[in-house]
């Protein structure tokens, strides 16, 4: 009876997980979800266009919808992030170091992408990116470069 009674009042009043449970399970998770077949982050070179095409002017600091990055100048993170940002295994100590961060309420330094019209090709911050979805961010801090 008394087991009874303490089962639901575990499911009516969760008890709250610690920082690290909370990012060992969710790095798990997201790492089981990847498929091998899944969508590749798109790979553009920094020296083709439209990159290459025209001068840059830096555009500042600004929140950016983390739905418009698509793609990266880095060959190996195409390797490491799935194209919703789902991280493979290697990435593991540096995405909890993330996700711990971001517990503790510090700040992490924005993002750096270029902007081509209306989508954003990450140049920095793959695993920041990866940690803010998770955690089921809409937008992110991003400097801005566009041509």
């Amino acid at each position: 009876m008394i087991g009874a009674v303490f089962a639901v009042l575990d499911a009516v009043i969760p008890i709250p997980r610690s920082p690290q449970a909370e990012a060992e399970d969710r790095f798990a998770r997201l790492a089981r979800s990847r498929r091998k077949r899944a969508p590749q982050l798109d790979l553009v070179d920094e020296g083709s266009a439209p990159l290459a095409a025209a001068p840059r002017r830096e555009l500042g600091v600004q929140l950016i919808p983390i739905e418009s990055i698509t793609a990266t100048t880095e060959a190996s993170k195409t390797r490491q992030f799935d194209r919703g940002f789902r991280p493979d295994r290697s990435t593991e100590g540096r995405w909890k170091s993330l996700w711990m961060a971001q517990a503790r309420g510090l700040d992490l330094p924005p993002v750096a992408v270029y902007r081509i019209g209306e989508r954003h090709v990450l140049r920095d911050g793959h695993h920041r990116v990866s940690v803010a979805r998770a955690r089921g961010a809409l937008t992110i801090d991003a400097v801005i470069s566009a041509g």
